[in-house]
């Protein structure tokens, strides 16, 4: 009797986008002007709205207080926020100190007392406020021969091994810089967070770089340099909008909120304390197959809050992040392929083959980017299976990509590398169907090539639901 074979579908078919669940648009700009969530921009991530879809379609809402949501690339924290929010408990890993400090003094932020963090702010202002005019007094009447000399007395607090192509800071806006931070070394947890946050948050806004997306030099972006500026107007007007949102966090959610557990790991999921099987549902976006220096982009904040130590510490970051970088990758012997995916493999051998004449510059280099970005897929698989429950959920937030000509659609990808790891995949959500960055379509990291890509594809980002 001739033995019976199973027809594979085409890989687009089997994972094709349904939509059957309704999830708002993943875009986070909403975010800029919602309670806690608005204190710290960031490029990366997904709205608050989506993640509350998320929370409703796939967590009971019976005992949600024994019910543990993970972010296991927490970003600022909007998984976090949301979960608390719903009344569960969470947990959130985030390798980038940067953004791991701002997701914590959102989730801390209950602990403080609004009357006790008001009249730090007030102090802070009234003291920056005058230490400002006196260095406004000596850059108009002295120069900066004598703005060094203040710089000089704060030397303790000035960033070690902290290298940028043009001054960061102008040098009176150093000076006040490097006095608010002189200001809250001696505040206790959760405030000396919160003020850290705030200055983070606001420093670019001030300096002679800024971001277009991606952090670049004011004069790079067409924008004239910055010789003085106020840093306690934009610190302060940060801080007063963190004590409101604090405030209406405390009166509305103070009872639950504090009783939650709310962990914030500055580490790589990879290397998650996490418990087995307790983990309800997963939300999470881990970065992009785009080459986007996550890392890098918050490399002022790293440095001028002493959150690294040198060079060394970022190289560390970098190395340890998830999906690495094209300049950390491309060098050295192939890098192969570990999960067994035909269509992946096919995609991979082809990119090699890609302008080889260019060496590491051309597709070999990429196609050891990209081996390494589904190697770690590969590698999240198999710890997200193992913490969550069975009948568990996990949203997982990628986007396609296009590299030297050719399409990888991560999404139906990682679906499909998701089953080998014993995952249920129920669907593909398109949540933005037009994403930041088609520009770079036609670029030749993009292309590879002088023909334009744009028209023939389009970049998008997809969660992919799937059950544990």
């Amino acid at each position: 009797m001739p033995t019976k074979i199973k027809e594979q579908l085409p890989l687009a078919l089997r994972y094709r986008a349904n939509g059957h669940t309704d999830l708002r648009d993943a875009a986070a700009g909403d975010n800029k002007t919602l309670p806690v969530h608005r204190w710290v921009p960031w490029i990366a991530g997904f709205s608050a709205q989506f993640v509350q879809d998320a929370i409703e379609a796939y967590l009971p809402k019976r005992n949600r207080e024994h019910q543990v949501v993970l972010d296991p690339f927490a970003g600022v924290g909007t998984t976090l926020i949301e979960a608390l929010k719903a009344n569960c408990n969470t947990v959130g890993h985030e390798i980038n100190p940067f953004a791991a400090l701002a997701a914590g003094a959102k989730v801390n932020c209950v602990d403080a007392n609004v009357r006790t963090f008001k009249g730090k702010i007030e102090s802070f202002s009234r003291d920056l406020a005058s230490f400002e005019a006196r260095v406004d007094r000596r850059w108009l009447q002295h120069g900066e021969k004598s703005v060094r000399e203040i710089i000089s007395s704060l030397a303790t607090n000035q960033p070690q091994g902290f290298r940028s192509r043009i001054p960061f800071f102008s040098p009176p806006v150093e000076a006040k810089f490097l006095h608010a931070l002189s200001l809250i070394v001696s505040f206790r947890e959760p405030y000396r967070s919160l003020f850290q946050a705030a200055l983070g948050a606001t420093m670019v806004s001030f300096s002679n770089y800024t971001y277009e997306p991606s952090l670049s030099s004011r004069p790079g972006a067409g924008k004239p340099l910055i010789a003085n500026a106020s840093v306690g107007q934009a610190v302060t007007g940060k801080l007063i909008a963190m004590q409101e949102d604090i405030s209406l966090v405390v009166s509305q959610y103070s009872r639950t909120w504090q009783s939650r557990r709310r962990d914030v790991f500055t580490s790589s999921y990879f290397d998650s304390p996490i418990a087995s099987r307790s983990v309800s549902l997963l939300v999470t976006s881990p970065p992009y197959m785009n080459n986007y220096h996550y890392v890098r982009n918050t490399r002022p904040q790293l440095y001028w809050l002493g959150l690294v130590n040198g060079a060394g510490s970022l190289r560390c970051y970098e190395e340890e992040s998830f999906g690495k970088f094209w300049q950390t990758v491309r060098q050295g012997p192939t890098i192969e392929l570990q999960p067994h995916l035909p269509q992946l493999e096919t995609l991979v051998a082809k990119l090699q083959g890609q302008t080889i004449d260019r060496g590491q510059y051309g597709g070999p280099g990429w196609a050891n980017y990209v081996a390494t970005y589904f190697n770690d897929c590969d590698r999240f698989l198999h710890q997200a299976s193992r913490h969550l429950k069975p009948g568990g959920r996990a949203i997982v937030v990628v986007g396609n990509s296009i590299i030297q000509g050719i399409e990888f659609k991560v999404d139906e990808l990682f679906a499909q590398l998701s089953e080998t790891h014993h995952f249920t995949f129920e669907e593909i959500v398109h949540v933005r169907k037009k994403r930041v960055g088609n520009s770079i379509i036609d670029s030749s990291v993009r292309n590879g090539h002088k023909v334009p890509h744009k028209g023939r594809t389009q970049l998008y980002d997809a969660a992919v639901v799937l059950r544990r």
